[in-house]
């Protein structure tokens, strides 16, 4: 089978839900996948780890991102966060606005 260009238009798959922060694969294949997680003011990912390197792109919004020393840091549109693997990490929308990140990880994460 042919392998194709694709090109996402998260605006489009952006979904967003009252109870807790939705997570869509939006791309996978044997290798990798890309997730697309948006959050309402005060949702969170709790820390966690992956047994690959783990990537974040803020792609709407704000948030701050949770390391395993339990320190914050403020990440927003256009931040790149790369989380090496087994490494705590997790994110919490603090804001009054939505949030919207590509989560992109290696397959089986």
């Amino acid at each position: 089978m042919k392998k194709q260009t694709q090109v996402l238009d998260f605006q489009k798959l952006k979904k967003f839900s009252d109870e807790k922060r939705n997570l869509e694969t939006i791309w996978s294949d044997e290798h990798a996948s890309i997730k697309l997680i948006c959050m309402k003011p005060g949702q969170e990912i709790t820390t966690h780890t992956h047994h690959g390197n783990h990537i974040w792109v803020v792609l709407e919004g704000k948030g701050e991102f949770l390391s395993s020393d339990k320190e914050t840091e403020t990440i927003d549109v256009g931040k790149i966060v790369v989380v090496p693997a087994l490494v705590d990490h997790g994110i919490r929308n603090a804001e009054k606005e939505n949030l919207v990140l590509a989560s992109i990880t290696s397959a089986g994460d």
